[in-house]
C-alpha cells in the first residue's frame, strides 16, 4: 500500500510511504516528524506507521496558496477527522468536489481509483486533520471478534472487498471521538505496547462511530451535498469548548435564524446550547481533573475568564468543588 503526500508550492514530499498490507498481533510502530517553517507558512505532520496502518497528523498555518497532491494505491479504509480550518477538494472520492470544515468526519473504503485528490488551502487559515488510512486485511483483523459490527452497512461494504470509488460518507465529531484521538496522538508517555494500545483505541473510536450512526442522530451524508445538520453545530460546539460562540455567532456560521437555531437544538436535544456548552466542559472538566491537571489549568483549557467563576459552575453541575471531587476520586482508587 503506497501513500504520497506533497505540496506543490514548496516542493516538498510530506511522506512516500510503502505500508505492508499484513496485520500484526505484536507489531512495531514508528513516529517520525515532518517540519518546514518560513516567514509565511508552518506545517508539522506527525506521522505513524505499523503494518497495514498509517496514521498523519497535520497543522498547517498558511499566508500563500498552498495545494496539496495525495495518491493513495491499493485498497484501503479512510476516516479523515477535520478539526481546525477550511480547505476545497476536487477530483476526490467519487470524482467529487467538496469542502472540508471544522467538526467533519470523513469515512471511505477506496482503491487508486479515489483514493488521490487535490486540496487548496487558501492564505490566512490555520488547519489541524488527523488521517487514518488501514489495509483491508489490517481493519478485517482488527474487528474480527467484535460482534456488535457485524449489522454495520459500512463494515458490511468493506468486507465485499470490492471498493467502488463511491463519495465520502460524512459525519460529524463528538466530544467522544475527539478524546479517543487525543488519546492516540498524546500516547508518547506508553514505552511498551503502544501498538496495543493504539489497536485499543482504534477498535474503540469505530465503535463511538457505530453507535452514533447506528443508534444516535449522527446520520451520514454526502460530502459534496451537505446539509444543516444540528449534528453539526453539536461538532462544532465540542472542537470550540475554550471559547465558544454565542448563539448569534452560531446562527451567522450556519446561516440560521438565530431564534429558530435555538428552538431546533432545544426541541431535539431537551437542552439549551448554553447548558450543552457547560454539559461538554464538566465533562471535559472530570477526564483533565483525574489527568492531574490543577484547577488554574482547568479554567484557562475550559476557557473561563476566572478560576472562581469556573469552581461555582463545576460546583453547580457535580454539586461539589474540584477539590472536593478528585478527594472522591482517590478515596473510591484506594479502596
Amino acid at each position: 500500500m503506497r501513500l504520497k503526500s506533497e505540496f506543490v508550492e514548496i516542493d516538498k514530499v510530506i511522506h512516500d510511504d510503502i505500508v505492508e498490507r499484513n496485520y500484526e498481533e505484536d507489531g512495531t510502530l514508528t513516529h517520525r516528524i515532518f517540519t518546514y517553517d518560513r516567514e509565511k507558512l508552518s506545517i508539522r505532520c506527525n506521522i505513524f506507521q505499523a503494518p497495514g496502518l498509517h496514521i498523519v497528523e497535520s497543522q498547517i498555518n498558511t499566508d500563500i496558496l498552498l495545494t496539496n497532491h495525495w495518491h493513495a494505491q491499493s485498497p484501503h479504509v479512510r476516516f479523515f477527522f477535520y478539526l481546525k480550518g477550511n480547505s476545497h477538494v476536487i477530483n476526490g472520492a467519487g470524482n467529487e468536489s467538496y469542502t472540508h470544515r471544522a467538526g467533519m468526519l470523513q469515512r471511505n473504503f477506496l482503491d487508486t481509483d479515489g483514493g488521490g485528490g487535490t486540496i487548496f488551502i487558501k492564505p490566512g487559515e490555520v488547519m489541524h486533520s488527523i488521517i487514518i488510512k488501514m489495509s483491508t486485511e489490517f481493519y478485517i483483523s482488527l474487528i474480527k471478534s467484535e460482534s456488535w459490527i457485524i449489522e454495520d452497512s459500512f463494515h458490511q461494504y468493506i468486507l465485499s472487498k470490492k471498493p467502488k470509488n463511491r463519495p465520502n460518507e460524512t459525519l460529524s465529531m463528538d466530544l467522544r471521538m475527539l478524546q479517543i484521538i487525543q488519546e492516540i496522538l498524546e500516547s508518547n508517555d506508553i514505552v511498551e505496547h503502544r501498538y496495543h494500545f493504539l489497536k485499543l483505541k482504534l477498535r474503540e473510536l469505530l465503535f463511538t462511530i457505530h453507535q452514533q450512526t447506528q443508534y444516535g442522530t449522527n446520520s451520514p451524508e454526502v460530502a459534496s451535498q451537505p446539509s444543516d445538520s444540528l449534528e453539526k453545530i453539536k461538532s462544532y460546539l465540542a472542537l470550540h469548548l475554550d471559547n465558544p460562540p454565542t448563539s448569534v455567532e452560531l446562527a451567522k456560521i450556519f446561516f440560521m435564524n438565530e431564534k429558530k437555531l435555538k428552538q431546533n437544538f432545544k426541541a431535539k436535544y431537551g437542552t439549551t446550547l448554553y447548558a450543552y456548552v457547560v454539559q461538554l466542559r464538566m465533562e471535559k472538566a472530570k477526564k483533565l481533573l483525574l489527568e492531574n491537571h490543577n484547577v488554574n489549568e482547568l479554567a484557562i483549557l475550559l476557557g473561563y475568564h476566572s478560576v472562581s467563576h469556573f469552581i461555582k459552575v463545576f460546583k453547580n453541575y457535580y454539586g461539589c468543588t474540584p477539590k472536593e471531587a478528585l478527594s472522591n476520586f482517590r478515596d473510591i482508587a484506594q479502596q
